[in-house]
């Protein structure tokens, strides 16, 4: 189980997060607003009890990273274009989040940057401290580098992997934030960033295989509400997606290869409100069944990708901002907070929990839970996974996670393809034209990156999956 002493804590003036060893969860994103004595808001959902987020209680993919591979594959053994082959178990034929012992069981141990394998110490794509927008608003960061190793074998994928997931957050030094326009003619205050990146490399243990590769796609699983855990969901939250298509899926929601557009007005559309909005609460043509789809996001405008360079605003792939009712401020001038996704991924998995009835595990005190002397220091593993109440509620929280399509591998690697390869399929095609006008090396060989179309990792590559998320009050 986990205590405080396993928790890693980031701080600046405007934004901390907390950083669990046990799954790579992240604990809390709170933020601190711009005026002398404003409140505090915890910007991710999470638990009273630290154990909670352990999988001996509950494997409730809490804000962890997720992998090998994230979200639905088809169980059992599946054959690649290289010759590589997995062999995944499931449950009703489908393998989630990489199997039964994924990476958000496993410990991630904290390491120096010195050490790492993955991460230079002047990483042009990720420096640390990352350099100021204004050169007039020095930011100050705190940062963590975790590694975790994966054997050959595990959960039936092939070749050992070496993983390093780098965390970083960083906000102006100025008491009050930097002044930034944001959509719809409004001004707001950059409060900072919080960055994570994750990298893969394939190890050399003289095992067999390793020149065929291995599946990989990690994202982080966390969710999100902006409204102090106030309103019974997150349906009044207002939300805009860079993205007007779906990865469409079967009736056991793995990946047909096809793709899906969406028309305006749909239950799943949050694109054609435009980025200057005003943005679609969540809740309006709610579907029924709630949310979990896999959103293909668009380039932008001109074509160039993201170079992963801190630079404050960002152009981002996802905004999303507290209820109305919940603008907060001290001095007459009312303020929402927004959160700014930007990623290197070319897709996001967006859930609601639809499925939540309040009973899971309590759910932290800054979102209505028990305090910490309020909970049970000896209640068992099943008295903490049950609440009956004190958990989230029905679409309780949204998840935004940024990754590789959903089955990209199966549909532009699969034996099953041929010499076609990923223009065999309608999401093949898609992946390898967003690729080359990214102007992205697919060569398959060492530096090459041949994986960002069919997320096979071959010897010598790096696997590389990033997220930020910039932190701005919206001036009301």
């Amino acid at each position: 189980m986990s205590s405080a002493q396993d928790e890693t804590k980031l701080e600046t003036p405007h934004l901390s997060a907390s950083v669990l060893q046990h799954g790579h969860h992240f604990t809390s994103l709170v933020v601190r607003g711009s005026e002398p004595d404003a409140a505090t808001t915890d910007a991710l959902g999470g638990f009273a009890d630290l154990d909670a987020y352990h999988n001996s209680v509950t494997r409730a993919f809490f804000n962890c990273i997720v992998g090998r591979y994230a979200n639905r594959m088809p169980a059992g053994e599946s054959r690649f274009s290289t010759g590589a082959k997995i062999q995944l178990t499931g449950t009703d034929q489908v393998c989630l989040h990489g199997g039964d012992s994924g990476f958000d069981t496993l410990p991630w141990i904290p390491i120096a940057r010195s050490d790492s394998t993955l991460f230079d110490l002047n990483d042009p794509a990720h420096p640390i401290p990352p350099p100021a927008a204004d050169p007039n608003a020095p930011v100050t960061e705190s940062s963590v580098l975790h590694r975790l190793i994966s054997p050959g074998g595990a959960d039936g994928f092939p070749c050992s992997l070496e993983c390093e997931c780098l965390t970083v957050v960083y906000a102006p030094e100025t008491d009050k934030g930097v002044e930034t326009g944001v959509e719809h003619g409004k001004k707001g205050r950059s409060l900072g960033k919080l960055k994570v990146v994750m990298r893969a490399k394939i190890r050399q243990d003289g095992e067999e295989g390793i020149s065929k590769g291995t599946p990989v796609n990690m994202t982080v699983h966390w969710g999100f509400r902006l409204d102090d855990g106030q309103d019974e969901n997150i349906l009044n939250h207002h939300l805009f997606l860079d993205s007007d298509k779906l990865v469409a899926l079967d009736e056991k929601a793995l990946a047909t290869g096809k793709i899906k557009h969406l028309e305006k007005g749909d239950g799943y559309d949050f694109y054609s409100h435009s980025r200057e909005g005003p943005h679609r609460k969540i809740g309006d043509g709610y579907p029924e069944g709630g949310i979990d789809v896999n959103y293909l996001l668009n380039l932008p405008e001109s074509g160039s990708p993201p170079t992963g360079e801190a630079l404050l605003p960002t152009q981002p792939q996802a905004i999303l901002t507290a209820p109305l009712s919940k603008s907060k401020s001290s001095t007459g001038h009312p303020r929402r907070l927004q959160l700014r996704f930007t990623s290197s991924a070319p897709s996001v998995q967006m859930y609601t929990a639809p499925g939540w009835d309040g009973n899971g595990p309590a759910r932290k005190a800054a979102h209505g839970g028990p305090k910490a002397d309020e909970l049970n220091p000896a209640a068992d593993a099943a008295e903490k996974a049950h609440s009956h109440g004190l958990g989230y509620a029905k679409d309780g929280m949204v998840f935004l996670e940024f990754q590789h399509p959903v089955g990209t591998v199966t549909h532009t690697a699969g034996e099953a393809l041929g010499e076609g390869g990923p223009k065999s399929t309608e999401l093949g095609r898609w992946l390898e034209e967003r690729a080359q006008k990214r102007k992205v090396d697919l060569s398959e060989g060492k530096g090459g990156k041949s994986w960002e179309v069919d997320t096979l990792l071959r010897d010598g590559q790096v696997y590389e999956n990033w997220t930020e998320i910039e932190v701005v009050e919206v001036d009301e």
